[in-house]
């Protein structure tokens, strides 16, 4: 069992704000080669495929980098690299049906290349502010069921921290100690009993919540993934694959992509729109920086400008990219801004999107 990748699943979310996540090295992969051809080779695939994994990430949408776009992003991909360097692993690794020396080549790529080659071939930009979600995964083996968690680890709760990390996606695992064994049991998220795993996940205040069932019974393996929204909404997948590996990178990818359609949109020039969205409760200049910079950190936003200061309220042009809905799903993630409630009486109530200044972050 790698702990270290527990350390960065379970360092579990304990706070009283559930903020998106900014997620590190979204433009950087990690790609192991085995020594058997020049560097001059292994650098162009090493670069190939670190091409592959980054559009992945970026987008949210492994579905949508078919073959034809990955053609041409190995074909650019040099082109692209900022930096980049090549060590020798301590360890053996598989090629070829044997174990070969091999090394690691660690790219990193330019954002603004990366990003405009998914706009020019349609392809969604998503953030790095990404949701962050708690993770319910029980097992069957053999018809005995575990469920996972930071005291009660799993090889499959391992393999998903690992899957989920190379999609950048920040997830958590519940504490499993004495308060969640009264609060929900291994039945509930087998079930996907809704209300038992909403109301067991609420201690943990992430922006989600899922559940994943998998189950290995004399070598075939399958599974489910249960997806809880912010809002109230909820989706469901069948999981399948000939390997526990294929199973959880299965739900990375649908979980992936379920936040890339709600908060990741197209950066096209055609698919521009504005709107004016009013803070209220901003009493200092550093307050009002700090919205502005919030605001221009949202993956969607192309532009801010503020329009006018009348008091505590401040007026900011917006424009994004694609739907609307989705800067307000982004700004839902954070605690800095909270909605106001409609105000008929306002005249603006129909053109201006309200806030309030709540000075969290």
């Amino acid at each position: 069992m790698n702990s270290r990748i527990f350390l960065l699943l379970i360092s579990v979310l304990l706070i009283p704000t559930a903020n998106a996540v900014p997620v590190q090295g979204l433009y950087s992969a990690e790609i192991n080669l085995p020594v058997a051809q020049s560097e001059e080779q292994m650098l162009s695939q090493a670069f190939g495929l670190a091409a592959e994994a980054v559009l992945i990430k970026v987008s949210g949408d492994k579905s949508a980098i078919t073959n034809s776009v990955l053609t041409q992003a190995k074909r650019q991909a040099s082109a692209w690299v900022a930096q980049h360097s090549v060590a020798s692993l301590s360890e053996l690794i598989p090629s070829g049906g044997g174990l070969v020396p091999g090394k690691q080549v660690k790219v990193t790529f330019y954002q603004e290349s990366i990003d405009r080659f998914l706009s020019q071939n349609n392809l969604p930009v998503w953030g790095e502010n990404r949701p962050s979600v708690l993770v319910w995964l029980v097992s069957e083996a053999n018809g005995v069921r575990s469920l996972s968690g930071s005291r009660e680890p799993s090889v499959a709760l391992n393999e998903f921290a690992l899957s989920a990390n190379s999609a950048g996606l920040p997830i958590y695992a519940p504490l499993q100690d004495d308060v969640d064994k009264r609060m929900i049991s291994t039945a509930d998220v087998w079930g996907f009993f809704e209300d038992s795993i909403s109301r067991a996940s609420t201690r943990y205040q992430t922006d989600s919540v899922a559940a994943i069932r998998i189950s290995n019974y004399a070598g075939q393996v399958s599974g489910n993934l249960l997806v809880l929204l912010k809002n109230g909404e909820s989706e469901r997948f069948a999981l399948t694959g000939s390997t526990l590996k294929e199973v959880v990178d299965q739900a990375t990818v649908r979980l992936a992509k379920v936040f890339s359609s709600r908060y990741a949109s197209v950066r096209d020039s055609g698919s521009v729109s504005k709107l004016s969205i009013r803070v209220a409760g901003v009493e200092s200049y550093s307050a009002m920086s700090k919205v502005q910079s919030y605001l221009e950190s949202i993956g969607v936003v192309r532009n801010v400008t503020l329009l006018q200061v009348d008091g505590d309220s401040l007026e900011f042009s917006i424009e994004i990219d694609g739907d609307k809905q989705k800067l307000f799903n982004s700004i839902s993630l954070s605690r800095l801004l909270i909605s106001a409630p409609l105000n008929a009486l306002d005249p603006d109530a129909n053109r201006v999107v309200s806030y309030q200044y709540s000075g969290g972050n």
